[in-house]
């Protein structure tokens, strides 16, 4: 991607995350996301469609680098919910207006999709043992805890720990 491209998508993501701040995802239009960007509407129309597909596409940057970084570099799976957790609390000024506004159930979505690729291909699960059944309540538990711990602004509990016992509930539902 060419650098000004790159920029004037910064200009628009940052723009966008200081109105998020301000107000509701509804109340933001295209006109103010590209007056405080200081581009014009077309420039806008040129990277997105919408402020629909803007939204879309930075939650799923968020959960895709959210998976790269987990998974870079890891020969144990083990240690990749600590660092998911890590990753939440690091990008939690950027993530928790997005958990409370219209784009919570694209990333609710997006994180269950993240979910349930790390249980199919994690050493940690044998999915011969694992049921759908069990999947489905493994992938709800771990998104379950994930939106308490960032809704509930329970960011003092340390994501290594959250982890631990995270890790103790899944496997009994396996068991």
């Amino acid at each position: 991607m060419e650098r000004r491209k790159r920029r004037t998508q910064k200009l628009i993501i940052d723009a966008f995350f200081e109105l998020l701040h301000e107000k509701p995802f509804d109340k933001i239009t295209v006109n103010q996301l590209t007056k405080l960007a200081d581009i014009n509407r077309g420039t806008f129309y040129l990277h997105y469609q919408d402020k629909y597909e803007l939204l879309e596409e930075i939650i799923k940057n968020y959960i895709n680098h959210m998976n790269q970084y987990c998974l870079h570099d890891q020969e144990e799976d083990s240690n990749a919910l600590t660092l998911a957790f890590d990753y939440l609390k690091d990008n939690y000024k950027f993530i928790e207006p997005l958990l409370r506004n219209e784009g919570y159930q694209l990333f609710q979505n997006e994180l269950k999709s993240s979910i349930s690729s790390f249980i199919e291909t994690s050493d940690l699960f044998d999915l011969h043992v694992v049921s759908i059944l069990k999947k489905q309540a493994i992938i709800s538990t771990i998104l379950g805890v994930i939106e308490w711990w960032l809704l509930e602004d329970e960011l003092n509990l340390s994501p290594s720990n959250i982890a631990v016992e995270l890790k103790d509930i899944v496997f009994s539902i396996i068991r």
